[in-house]
């Protein structure tokens, strides 16, 4: 935990001068010499659950955006913001656990959790064609687990391509135990980034997001998107 505080300090401190104090050509060739001082991004992929939060939890998909300031034009140093929403399946385990501690028969879960981070970035040059990236940062994280069963309940229904009205039953789920927090957070990543016109770049990432939670909430994105 130490060694990526102090490497997230390194960092920031290499890209502290304001993005927006910086003056930047239009750009309008291929390359990376064509970027602005800030790019927004949207990225999407999977997230596998790590640790012991594998236990709990499966893994499930991940969507995600922000954007990347460069304080200085060519500065291998950059500052990145990220809002993400990562979404998780309960394994058997949690439901067996959850049903023991409520006596009632739980038939799935879910797992939820929302990350707003800022990290420092290092780019490091791979070629005319592409170029890595190390990224490590801190924020907050909120996650939030539900456990439901589900039921049958009567409703009223109309089937308006046979002009047919009446009452039938229909599945729905009902929230049996669910728990809420939020709590500081912290990452780190890799990536590798390729251009393709007018400052635009594609990218591949996978990054380690550990929530400081109890029992500490771990899984690891890999993600693919577009800088703009």
């Amino acid at each position: 935990m130490k060694t990526t505080l102090f490497t997230v300090l390194f960092i920031v401190a290499g890209a502290g001068t304001p993005c927006f104090a910086q003056s930047y050509g239009s750009g309008q060739g291929q390359g990376y010499e064509s970027e602005g001082p800030i790019h927004w991004h949207l990225e999407g992929g999977y997230a596998a659950t790590v640790g012991r939060t594998s236990d709990d939890l499966n893994g499930g998909g991940s969507i995600g955006g922000g954007f990347t300031c460069t304080p200085v034009a060519g500065s291998p140093f950059s500052l990145r913001a990220d809002l993400s929403y990562s979404q998780f399946g309960a394994t058997r385990n949690l439901i067996y656990l959850g049903e023991q501690r409520s006596q009632t028969q739980i038939d799935d879960g879910t797992g939820r959790i929302v990350n707003l981070d800022l990290d420092g970035v290092l780019n490091v040059p791979l070629g005319p064609r592409a170029r890595g990236y190390l990224m490590a940062g801190v924020g907050g994280a909120y996650r939030r687990i539900e456990l439901t069963q589900t039921v049958g309940f009567a409703g009223y229904f109309c089937d308006e391509w046979y002009g047919y009205c009446g009452v039938g039953l229909f599945a729905g789920d009902v929230l049996v135990q669910h728990e809420e927090t939020t709590r500081f957070a912290w990452n780190e990543g890799v990536g590798v980034e390729f251009p393709l016109y007018s400052g635009r770049t594609l990218f591949v990432e996978a990054r380690y997001n550990r929530m400081e939670t109890e029992r500490p909430t771990e899984f690891i994105p890999i993600r693919i998107g577009l800088r703009f």
